[in-house]
């Protein structure tokens, strides 16, 4: 006859209880990671979103500074004294892009035209070769 049918021991009794408090114990633990996790993915979504609203400020600044310095370097505002060396740090810094943009011109029409006279160079070369070819 199988096990089942017998009567419970009381060792039999004190295993159960034990699994059935394991299984009790296993669960609220499982509760607590759960809260836990639920909590770091709180945390975590605010601080994207905490991430986001700074970036979009970081943009209106600069977005706001850009346009106050297109309207003093056009001469239609005046910054106030106070702020006559972030003036002159932003002339100094605007003239060094004005300085590298130029050399980088530079840069590009010389290779325009070591590209041009090599094509012009191959071009000749090959109607001298098809020339060549044309007299035998």
């Amino acid at each position: 006859m199988p096990d089942r049918l017998q009567p419970q021991t009381p060792q039999n009794n004190e295993t159960l209880k034990q699994i059935q408090a394991a299984w009790e114990e296993a669960q609220a633990q499982l509760q607590v990671l759960k809260s836990q996790v639920e909590h770091a993915a709180a945390m975590a979504q605010a601080k994207v979103g905490s991430n986001m609203l700074d970036r979009d400020l970081d943009r209106a600044y600069r977005d706001l500074g850009e346009a106050v310095w297109a309207e003093v370097s056009k001469g239609k505002l005046q910054l106030p004294q106070n702020l006559t060396s972030v003036r002159k740090l932003l002339e100094g810094v605007t003239q060094k892009i004005r300085t590298q943009n130029n050399s980088i011109n530079d840069l590009l029409a010389e290779g325009a035209d070591i590209a041009k006279r090599l094509q012009e160079k191959m071009s000749a070369a090959s109607k001298g070769v098809a020339a060549t070819q044309k007299k035998r």
